[in-house]
């Protein structure tokens, strides 16, 4: 894959392609149009040196605190920052999924924990480990060359001492442990519920119902954490499910029907709206 494919609208988008074995970046600048709920063909590892008070993990909105490393597999949709004109320090790692497959996946169950998009991990690294972390992530940043024998080898002992990390109980913290506030906690219910009735057209109204909120009530609560209408999310998360339902091997015929879109070029448009690529060019990528 040699392009990486985005639409411009930054709300619009769902899908990025990560052409490059690896791609870092180093930013403590103020967001000026903050990416949407979104996922990438990469895992991506995000070490955020600010407090994120709403973060999108798949279906669970949440508080992060400074210092967290957040490990998302490939095809985890995510939203980690929102507000344009805040400054936000962080790191961001992101690896081609396809090239961890080819380099450390096969034979070995140690590194499967990064393609497994429904259990993105939080590692809280202290002292020392901090240190060696952000020495790893400025030494792949002096790397001008990507592809360079050297800066792979530095990428891999980077994933090594993650991984490493990752098996020490006291670095690894549960989303669940993670502060979540009442209006957060109720956000992630009706996320919850809608995961589980994506393929039906729900309306605010049935959904307010279902909750027994007012539906003006429910959907100012949904954009307060989610920072887009409830209507837009529900069609990242059923483009979201499409793009899986396509890896595996389904038709479009047939994921278009599953999800319950009314016509064939209904689907086809709104797939090509959000991703930048028809569904059919997406089957044959996988």
């Amino acid at each position: 894959m040699s392009a990486r494919v985005k639409n411009t609208h930054p709300t619009d988008t769902s899908f990025f392609y990560v052409s490059t074995p690896y791609d870092v970046a180093y930013r403590n600048a103020a967001a000026v149009t903050p990416v949407g709920p979104h996922s990438h063909n990469a895992v991506e590892f995000y070490f955020t040196l600010t407090d994120l008070p709403d973060v999108l993990l798949n279906d669970t909105v949440l508080a992060v605190p400074a210092g967290a490393l957040l490990i998302l597999p490939a095809f985890c949709v995510h939203q980690l920052y929102h507000v344009a004109g805040v400054k936000y320090e962080r790191y961001i790692l992101t690896v081609q999924d396809q090239w961890l497959n080819n380099t450390l996946w096969e034979g070995s169950a140690k590194y499967a924990y990064l393609h497994d998009s429904d259990h993105p991990l939080i590692l809280f690294p202290k002292g020392a480990k901090k240190e060696e972390l952000l020495r790893h992530f400025d030494e792949l940043l002096s790397q001008k060359d990507r592809s360079s024998t050297k800066a792979l080898v530095g990428l891999l002992q980077l994933l090594d001492d993650i991984h490493t990390m990752k098996t020490a109980k006291k670095d690894l913290q549960k989303m669940e442990s993670l502060p979540i506030s009442s209006s957060q906690q109720k956000v992630n219910e009706i996320l919850a519920y809608l995961g589980e009735h994506l393929r039906e057209n729900l309306t605010i109204s049935e959904l307010a119902e279902h909750f027994y909120l007012h539906p003006d009530y429910l959907a100012r609560l949904f954009k307060k954490h989610m920072h887009i209408s409830l209507g837009h999310y529900i069609m990242l998360q059923k483009i979201s499910a499409a793009e899986t339902l396509l890896r595996e091997g389904k038709t479009v015929t047939e994921v278009q029907e599953y999800l319950g879109y009314s016509s064939y070029a209904y689907f086809f448009r709104t797939f090509q709206k959000i991703t930048g690529i028809s569904p059919s060019r997406y089957r044959n990528l996988r």
